[in-house]
């Protein structure tokens, strides 16, 4: 579900040179041609291993809705 807060990219020059060339969560610095993901939700770029664990959490975090045939109001 939470699959779609990513967009996932290919480090180029142009991302680390004018955005970022560092993991908004750890830190870790980004090489060219690594893969790397654009979280939609707070806005910054973060390595493979953050973006498995912040979308844990996210994933723990949603309710799932058990009768989908009732109306939300």
């Amino acid at each position: 579900m939470s699959e779609n807060c990513f967009v996932r990219q290919e480090a180029s020059l142009d991302i680390i040179a004018n955005v970022t060339n560092f993991c908004s969560e750890c830190y870790n610095v980004i090489q060219e041609h690594e893969v790397i993901f654009y979280d939609m939700q707070n806005y910054r770029y973060l390595c493979e291993t953050c973006k498995q664990s912040f979308q844990e959490k996210l994933d723990s975090n949603c309710e799932l809705i058990e009768n989908e045939t009732e109306p939300l109001f």
